[in-house]
């Protein structure tokens, strides 16, 4: 169970949500089952946020999901029909926070227990444990060799723009329904040129995939994700490259 993160509503008064917004049913769906699996603790807010309750996950499944209630059933109908009812939880070290629509009571498996609809969208909010170096689109990218479709077919090779990078990873621009970027996935054969003859060379692990929607109606997608592999002297090479770069936007 992860106690370290604080289960507070997060409020994003300047706007900025967008960055940790998750808009996939699937993601959702296999963010909740993880909860569900690992017994995290829930903070369910109600009452336009003036009380709390703490729960946990007991199932989820593609439509929806399930969550532990009071053993009085008068306080589950107060919060079960209560107005504001905010949805904050742990994931992998990251915030989980969504508003709850149309929770009602309902029985699991002859047990009482809260039930809502999958939330649209919910917000994970990774901690910042690395200085982040955000970089001007197409400054820096990303070579990823992904493996054929089809059997016979090449290697398909991609060179992604990096949106931000930091000494414990990235975060690239993709597509916004991207097929080679879902959470969870490791990726190998990534490869970043830091300056002349410098190349490090990595697997990533996609930690979360968000969707900016854009005034013209379309969308981007942006792939947050952690290094594996880098030994030693490419972290040197990493850090050098970071700090070449801030002292450079000083001058």
């Amino acid at each position: 169970m992860s106690h370290d993160v604080p289960l507070t509503v997060e409020l994003f008064p300047g706007g900025g949500e967008e960055e940790f917004e998750i808009v996939s049913a699937r993601e959702i769906y296999f963010i909740l089952r993880d909860l569900a699996k690992h017994g995290e603790r829930v903070a369910l807010y109600y009452d336009r946020r003036r009380e709390v309750f703490t729960t946990s996950v007991v199932d989820a499944d593609e439509d929806g999901f399930w969550l532990d209630c009071t053993q009085s059933r008068q306080e589950n109908l107060r919060i079960a029909g209560s107005e504001g009812i905010v949805f904050v939880s742990s994931h992998h070290h990251a915030k989980v926070q969504f508003e709850v629509e149309n929770m009602e009571l309902a029985d699991y498996e002859g047990t009482d227990t809260f039930y809502a609809p999958l939330p649209d969208s919910l917000l994970r909010i990774q901690r910042r444990d690395f200085y982040r170096l955000y970089m001007p689109n197409g400054a820096l990218k990303c070579k990823v060799i992904f493996p054929p479709a089809n059997a016979g077919d090449p290697p398909r090779e991609r060179e992604l723009s990096v949106r931000d990078i930091s000494q414990g990873g990235l975060a690239l621009y993709c597509e916004e329904a991207d097929p080679d970027f879902q959470a969870g996935k490791v990726i190998p054969n990534c490869t970043l040129h830091l300056g002349p003859e410098v190349e490090i060379t990595f697997s990533l692990q996609v930690r979360y995939v968000v969707v900016t929607h854009l005034q013209s109606g379309g969308g981007k997608g942006c792939a947050g994700c952690r290094f594996v592999g880098l030994n030693n002297r490419m972290n040197a090479q990493l850090q050098r490259f970071i700090t070449q770069q801030q002292k450079a936007a000083m001058l």
